[in-house]
């Protein structure tokens, strides 16, 4: 694997094919084939679920505490 010849960052060349880069928009990371950028993007959204489930959670226990007190 080595950088394409002109110094372009959005793609590289592995055997003498050209891989273009896509760019994740959430976290920057650039991803080569664009192909897997659709499951990168599916791990925010899985990410992002379990983070709001796991706020929910807390939220619930801290109205109860406070409705103890």
């Amino acid at each position: 694997m080595q950088a394409s010849l002109n110094g372009n960052s959005k793609s590289i060349v592995i055997e003498n094919k050209i891989l273009r880069a896509a760019k994740c928009e959430k976290c920057g990371a650039k991803m080569y084939p664009t192909s897997l950028l659709r499951p990168h993007l599916n791990r925010h959204q899985r990410r992002q679920h379990w983070f709001m489930t796991e706020l929910r959670k807390l939220q619930y226990t801290m109205s109860h505490m406070r409705d103890i007190a």
